[in-house]
């Protein structure tokens, strides 16, 4: 993975759990141009762990990227105590119009993290957006998510997890 060459271009990125790890050095990058005076795009970055307490990782550093305006900051957690279970894909259909918004500003998606799970999860909830804001069918929103694959605009680094 690599952010985008120009800074001004828009991001989404889920990263749950260590998935987080190349988009903490994006938004290291991006912060370090802003202070520099540069004006930086819009991301969203969706991160999911299971206990907020335990495995929000970086997550003091992720909050102070969000207060410097370098990125908006979605998290899900599947294990917190007394709510829910929630996960990122969740999170990207409740943020669907600011995602939708992003993808017609031509933003990159990124995806790092569980292939077996959570990347099918987020593809489908993508293709959902999509769906959602145009009215289409299935088979037009996995043609349009093809579409974002092959102008390198949704970019995944998955791997398989152990039980």
């Amino acid at each position: 993975f690599c952010p985008p060459d120009n800074p001004h271009a828009p991001m989404i990125m889920v990263g749950p759990g260590t998935g987080v790890a190349p988009f903490r050095g994006f938004l290291q990058e991006r912060a370090a141009l802003k202070q520099q005076g540069v004006p930086v795009g819009e991301s969203l970055l969706f991160f999911g762990c299971r206990d907020p307490l335990q495995d929000f990782l970086y997550e003091d550093e992720l909050r102070a990227f969000e207060a410097m305006g370098v990125t908006r900051l979605f998290s899900a957690f599947s294990r917190e105590p007394g709510k829910p279970k929630a996960y990122v894909q969740q999170a990207i259909k409740e943020r669907s119009e600011d995602v939708w918004r992003l993808l017609q500003q031509e933003a990159t998606v990124f995806v790092c993290g569980d292939a077996s799970r959570m990347a099918p999860d987020v593809r489908q909830a993508l293709m959902g957006v999509f769906q959602q804001r145009t009215g289409t069918t299935a088979a037009d929103a996995q043609a349009w998510l093809t579409g974002l694959k092959s102008s390198h605009r949704y970019l995944e680094d998955i791997w398989a997890s152990t039980p």
